[in-house]
């Protein structure tokens, strides 16, 4: 069972667009509770877009928050806000943050502009903090405990995973979904029927928000189930850790136990590495995020979900863990085919280029205790230059009087490059327009008047950019 020394924090967040490195946050909704999933506070932020980014017109039709346009906290306050609240309430806490998709999006979203704003992005997993993707916990459910909380299918035996979708299907009210405080409170009512319902498919997940509770569960005796669902359809793995990657702690492999370990025990380093990947018979997982894993004694009935006598995968599972020779090949195979990526261009890009220096972190707190007319002053006093660039740029979208000649031409050259230039920002304000006046037409053809209202605003809002950029 959960631990009553943790508390939890829903959160969920509604952007100006689908790119982690490039959209905005512009509401963010985040509710703390109990153990039992009792409400202890709740907390609602807006901010108004910022001035280099173009908003997509898909998105807004779908969260509907046209008030951002001109309107809310500078994001800067908004992220500070943010993180003074739950620095505020993992004080004497420990936390286990809850977001839905998250770990791929949400997340990813706010750690990133916490560092564009010189903040500290990684408060979900530090400080004895830990997280959970609520959508990882789901596919353990959807896979083994779908007779005890709902999970939606079509007629061809589909699953649907949307967080819309569990909900009704669980009868849980979606008026008013996709505003971020709302879907919280639908995460919020899930955790309670699947707490109340299906435990062990919980316990399962808090055990996983953490790295370490990743490794144990990879390692649990018999052997673990690694429950996924992949473009709608559910896939079942007998699976046991097999090696970690020395150089990148967060990669575990994990041997599929329908294949036969003795078999890969006599293959070469070039057959084995051929077993990485999909329809091979090891996997790799990243212990930093949640992973659908459940020991299989936690499972009632585990025979009903596996293709081999449950003997013959325990067998497999002791041979592997006694092979020592075989695990210290898998690490080294890890180690050596670890996958090269071109260095990033952009400096919303480069988050996890590398952590900032015990300097740098000094002179970001004395950034931010500062008045605004001496932070101009500070700019130089970074080592790391990301960090000289975002600061110059906070300074001249929100206190441009500060900000000298020099620095004030360099701001209006990156606004014009991000408002009319095509980039991997993927939205400039000729697409946005052009798609906008399209959406503008199906709109009118339908007679929908909520559309045409958020559409006319958005247009509004990009000639005020274009005229912004011709400054």
């Amino acid at each position: 069972m959960t631990s009553q020394e943790d508390y939890y924090v829903f959160y969920d967040t509604e952007t100006t667009g689908l790119d982690i490195n490039f959209s905005q946050i512009i509401q963010v909704g985040c509710v703390l509770t109990d153990h039992d999933f009792n409400i202890i506070e709740e907390v609602n932020l807006n901010s108004q877009v910022l001035p280099w980014i173009v908003p997509s017109p898909d998105a807004f039709l779908v969260h509907k928050q046209t008030n951002c346009l001109d309107s809310g906290l500078s994001h800067y306050e908004m992220m500070k806000t943010l993180r003074d609240k739950w620095l505020a309430w993992g004080k004497n806490k420990n936390l286990i943050f809850v977001s839905y998709n998250g770990h791929r999006f949400d997340e990813e979203l706010v750690r990133r502009q916490f560092y564009w704003n010189l903040f500290d992005p990684y408060i979900t997993n530090t400080n004895g903090n830990r997280r959970l993707d609520l959508m990882s916990l789901f596919q353990i459910i959807g896979n083994f405990f779908s007779d005890k909380v709902k999970v939606p299918l079509d007629n061809d035996g589909n699953v649907s995973l949307k967080l819309t979708d569990l909900s009704k299907e669980n009868k849980i009210s979606v008026e008013n979904a996709h505003d971020a405080i709302v879907d919280c409170m639908l995460m919020l009512n899930l955790m309670k029927i699947i707490k109340s319902k299906s435990p062990e498919a919980l316990e399962a997940a808090v055990r996983g928000s953490s790295k370490n509770g990743n490794i144990e569960l990879s390692k649990s005796l018999p052997f673990t189930l690694l429950g996924e669902i992949y473009r709608k359809k559910k896939y079942i793995y007998p699976v046991i850790a097999c090696g970690q990657n020395p150089n990148q702690t967060n990669q575990v492999a994990l041997i599929d136990l329908y294949f036969d370990p003795i078999k890969m025990f006599e293959m070469s380093d070039y057959e084995l590495s051929e077993q990485f990947g999909s329809g091979g018979g090891i996997k790799t997982i990243s212990i930093n995020k949640s992973i659908p894993l459940i020991p299989a004694d936690n499972i009632p009935n585990i025979e009903l979900f596996l293709d081999s006598p449950k003997k013959i995968l325990e067998s497999r599972a002791k041979l592997v863990l006694e092979n020592t020779d075989f695990q210290d090949r898998i690490c080294e195979l890890l180690s050596i085919n670890q996958r090269e990526y071109p260095p990033n261009k952009f400096i919303e890009q480069k988050v996890y280029e590398r952590f900032p220096s015990n300097s740098d972190k000094l002179w970001m707190e004395r950034f931010e205790i500062s008045p605004w007319s001496e932070k101009s002053k500070l700019l130089n006093g970074f080592e790391d230059e990301r960090f000289r660039l975002l600061s110059q740029r906070l300074i001249n979208y929100l206190k441009p009087e500060f900000s000298s000649n020099k620095d004030k031409d360099n701001y209006h050259e990156f606004l014009r490059e991000r408002l009319l230039v095509k980039g991997p920002w993927k939205m400039n304000l000729e697409k946005a327009i052009s798609r906008t006046n399209t959406l503008k037409v199906d709109a009118e053809e339908s007679n929908n008047p909520e559309d045409l209202k958020i559409i006319e605003s958005l247009l509004i809002h990009y000639q005020e950019k274009l005229a912004l950029s011709e400054l």
